[in-house]
């Protein structure tokens, strides 16, 4: 029997991360990890890291983190999947800006690594997952996505094959296949509730006794944790695991894509798969919260946050049909007659024959940059109040939401379109009552709060 071990580590900050924070998390984590990781030559990590992160390291000058990194892909030590650029709730936002989110990333990530790097695999940010999202990620062409174990909705995940789900409809896709992040060891380790010797033993216990079967596991958490959360974890946890693997030739360090490839393969039905995030607990399950950091029905700033950004989707959609249109429609060519154009009265010259300002293309970029990173769901996370809550937080996030509302509104009214008016309303009015909101929840002392019943 032969255990492969793959972890995945998770590299992401937002988009608005503190310049001085950014760099401390830097020399912390990533530069001790990579450090680490040329060290151990059995090392073998896969690898997310979202493109938001890459470009605001391209800023502070220490894109040098991108050159190791392409180094230790030559070396086969590191595995560098797929994503959404900044990091947004996969199932809680617009098909079209799910595979927009998906292609922003897959630019970066080959205008800075290797051009023609495509992942295999895809990880969906918290591991948040639908059976829609699993569909969608197959039919771009990846051959995995990765989810939390209570996704799987038949008891334990397996081990010792690999599940595949079944293309839908008529799309063509054969399917794609899922795997399941261990929770319990993987938040062991994150919580520092295990040493590497601690680990190892874990490993060795978990299968049956001279069982010639060859099993897997997949543990996966946030890179920040080794280094930034827990000092000199890199090498005192990770580090170590790899020193100390190099006498136990059962267990072997892989990659998450060569487990997929190499384990047999069962085929499951579309819709085999519980939605869920890697922070969802049984008790949501059973609530039917799928995303609770993120989206909770018992949420009052979660409720304003949503009804804001809804009106936004709309707002955007609208946009941006209109600027199709605007493309589309032929040129009109104004007739000269006997008089000059020149001297023809504004009275005199139809309003039909007036394009509109081009001010409504920069609008609409602008728009469409604070759009981008708006998505990202950190802001709807420090409004969980399980237990994270930052008034300071949310704002930066409705502050991207209110920037993409008004430049989209003033892209719309430059196009002399006044349909947008409502849903800019909204985005507004709900942006005040979340302030409202806000200070509400810190009058009655209530920063720290959780919604429905857990299980222990």
């Amino acid at each position: 029997m032969t255990i492969y071990w793959a972890p995945l580590l998770h590299a992401y900050q937002p988009p608005w991360q503190d310049i001085e924070v950014l760099k401390q998390i830097y020399e912390e984590c990533y530069d001790p990890l990579h450090s680490m990781l040329e060290r151990h030559e059995n090392a073998k990590i896969t690898i997310n890291i979202q493109g938001c992160l890459v470009d605001q390291l391209i800023g502070l000058d220490l894109m040098h983190v991108g050159r190791r990194l392409n180094r230790m892909m030559q070396k086969k030590r590191v595995d560098l999947v797929g994503t959404a650029k900044y990091h947004p709730i996969l199932p809680l936002i617009p098909k079209s800006e799910i595979l927009r989110q998906i292609d922003l990333n897959t630019k970066t990530m080959q205008k800075n690594f290797d051009g023609k790097w495509k992942p295999r695999g895809f990880f969906p940010p918290e591991m948040a997952v639908s059976n829609e999202l699993i569909s969608t990620v197959g039919n771009l062409g990846y051959k995995w996505i990765i989810m939390d174990g209570i996704a799987h909705k038949e008891g334990e995940w397996p081990q010792n094959y690999i599940q595949q789900v079944a293309g839908s409809g008529d799309s063509g896709n054969p399917g794609i296949c899922v795997v399941f992040r261990d929770s319990y060891i993987s938040n062991m380790i994150s919580f520092k509730n295990i040493d590497a010797k601690g680990f190892i033993a874990q490993l060795l216990s978990m299968f049956p006794d001279g069982d010639k079967e060859d099993y897997y596991v997949i543990t996966a958490m946030d890179a920040e944790t080794f280094g930034h959360h827990i000092k000199f974890y890199e090498t005192s946890f990770l580090g170590k695991v790899f020193s100390l693997i190099e006498d136990y030739p059962e267990i072997q360090t892989t990659f998450i894509s060569d487990i997929v490839e190499t384990f047999p393969k069962k085929m499951q039905p579309a819709g085999s798969i519980t939605a869920s995030s890697w922070s969802t607990d049984k008790g949501d399950i059973a609530s039917k919260v799928p995303y609770p950091l993120w989206s909770h029905p018992e949420n009052p700033v979660h409720k304003y946050q949503f009804r804001s950004l809804n009106a936004l989707y709309r707002l955007m959609e609208l946009l941006e049909a209109q600027i199709s249109l605007q493309n589309s429609a032929p040129k009109k060519i104004l007739h000269k007659s006997s008089a000059s154009s020149e001297n023809i009265s504004p009275e005199e010259k139809s309003s039909e024959d007036q394009p509109p300002d081009d001010h409504y293309r920069e609008y609409y970029r602008t728009a469409r940059y604070f759009y981008d990173e708006s998505l990202h769901s950190c802001w709807l996370w420090w409004a969980s109040m399980r237990p994270m809550w930052s008034p300071n937080l949310i704002y930066k996030g409705l502050d991207l939401i209110n920037r993409t509302a008004l430049n989209a509104q003033l892209a719309l009214i430059n196009l002399q379109n006044g349909q947008g008016d409502e849903y800019y309303s909204i985005v507004i009015d709900n942006g005040e009552k979340i302030m409202g909101e806000i200070m509400e929840q810190e009058l009655a002392g209530r920063r720290v709060r959780t919604f429905g019943q857990f299980s222990d």
